[in-house]
C-alpha cells in the first residue's frame, strides 16, 4: 500500500560568514544615488536581503526543523532544537519516512508525498542532505518528480493549476480548513528564531502539515487528486 505522507519544513538564511561574504561581495548600490550616506544605507539594505532570500536556497540556506505526517492518521512528527542542528533533523526525518515506507511490509512502496508547493521542501531538504553528507534516495525523496509524477500532490498547483499560485492561508479559507497563520508565518520564522521563539515556530510547522493535510482529504474527497 503506498503511504502518503505530508510534508513541511521551516528554513533560515545563510550563518556562515565566509558564505556570506561570497554572496554580498557583487552587491553595488544604486548607481542613481551620490550621497555617501545614502550609498551606504542602500548596500546595507541589498545585502540584509542577499543573505535574506538564502532561507529559500538549499545551498546557502539551513533547515530548521521539519514535520511530516500521514494521511489517515492524526499524528505529527517533528524534528526540532532550540539551536540550529541540521543533522539531527535530516537524520531523524530520513529515518522517520523509512520506517513509515517498510511499516507493516515486507514490500515497500514508494510513497507519495504531499504539502504546499511540496518540491520545494523535497528539493531543499535534497540539497541539505548532500551539503551535510547523507545519502538519499528517490524511494525516501523524490526531489526532482515532475508536478504531474504521482510520486507527489503539491496542493498548491492542484488547485491553482501548474502556471499560477495559491498561498496556504488563501487555500484554507476557501476550502473551510482552519488556516496555519496566525500571529506568524513563513516570512517571520527567522525573526522567530533570533528572538527565541522556537515553540511558536514548532506550532506553527506542525499546523502546517494538519492544514495541508485536511485540504487535500477535501480536494481528494471531491475528486481532484
Amino acid at each position: 500500500m503506498t503511504r502518503k505522507i505530508v510534508i513541511d519544513i521551516e528554513t533560515l538564511p545563510c550563518a556562515d560568514q565566509k558564505q556570506i561574504d561570497y554572496l554580498i561581495e557583487s552587491v553595488t548600490a544604486d548607481s542613481r544615488l551620490k550621497d555617501p550616506e545614502k550609498i551606504a544605507a542602500d548596500i546595507a539594505q541589498k545585502r540584509a536581503d542577499v543573505v535574506a532570500k538564502t532561507g529559500l536556497d538549499g545551498g546557502f540556506g539551513r533547515i530548521l526543523m521539519a514535520s511530516i505526517g500521514v494521511i489517515g492518521s492524526d499524528e505529527i512528527v517533528t524534528f526540532a532544537s532550540q539551536e540550529v542542528d541540521e543533522r539531527y533533523v535530516l537524520r531523524g526525518l530520513l529515518e522517520e519516512i523509512y520506517r513509515i515506507v517498510h511499516e507493516n511490509t515486507a514490500t515497500p512502496f514508494p510513497p507519495t508525498f504531499i504539502g504546499h508547493n511540496v518540491l520545494w521542501d523535497l528539493r531543499f531538504i535534497a540539497q541539505r542532505c548532500a551539503i551535510n553528507g547523507f545519502a538519499i534516495n528517490k524511494l525516501t525523496i523524490p526531489f526532482d518528480e515532475k508536478p504531474w509524477s504521482d510520486r507527489v500532490v503539491d496542493t498548491m498547483q492542484v488547485w491553482a493549476g501548474t502556471a499560477n499560485r495559491i498561498t496556504l492561508d488563501r487555500l484554507c479559507h476557501a476550502l473551510g480548513v482552519k488556516s496555519p497563520k496566525g500571529e506568524m508565518d513563513g516570512s517571520q520564522v527567522a525573526q522567530y528564531f533570533a528572538d527565541g521563539r522556537i515553540g511558536e515556530i514548532i506550532a506553527y510547522n506542525r499546523d502546517d502539515v494538519r492544514a495541508t493535510s485536511e485540504c487535500y482529504e477535501i480536494m481528494h474527497k471531491a475528486g481532484m487528486v
